[in-house]
């Protein structure tokens, strides 16, 4: 069973594995978690646990809509800091219309990663595939180019 560690121990490791690794990363903004990772803006996300369903591991998300007009990434990590996804702005952007709304906020989209399927989850149950976002820092194949 993987550890549960809590999001800020996630996004610290990250930072730190990235930095080892030979990125040059910046932080940029603390709110939102807006980093300079070799020069490209991105916006870090991360949960510290995720929920079981019938049909996978799922961690629940939020983007603030204004946030993919300031970046080119947002990344969101998963189960520990080594794996993320890592998804263009502009493809979550084409997404908006189908997140669920924020309750408090009509400017945040929600929705579902199935960290077991590589999927994104969206209102009315709409799943698409984010597997060609996948990367982990622990194989150089799978490492993200910025």
């Amino acid at each position: 069973m993987a550890r549960n560690i809590n999001a800020e121990e996630k996004l610290e490791g990250f930072i730190s594995k990235l930095a080892l690794l030979g990125y040059r990363t910046r932080e940029v903004r603390k709110k939102p978690q807006i980093y300079s990772i070799n020069g490209e803006p991105v916006n870090i996300r991360c949960r510290g646990k995720s929920r079981g369903t019938a049909d996978g591991r799922r961690f629940w998300y939020s983007i603030a809509f204004s946030v993919l007009q300031e970046v080119s990434w947002v990344i969101y990590i998963t189960t520990e800091s080594d794996y993320f996804v890592m998804l263009p702005s502009n493809f979550l952007n084409s997404l908006k219309d189908l997140m669920y709304p924020d309750r408090r906020n009509t400017e945040i989209g929600v929705f579902d990663i199935d960290w077991d399927s590589l999927e994104i989850v969206l209102r009315q149950g709409e799943r698409i595939s984010i597997n060609e976002y996948y990367h982990n820092l622990l194989e150089p194949e799978c490492y993200p180019r910025f």
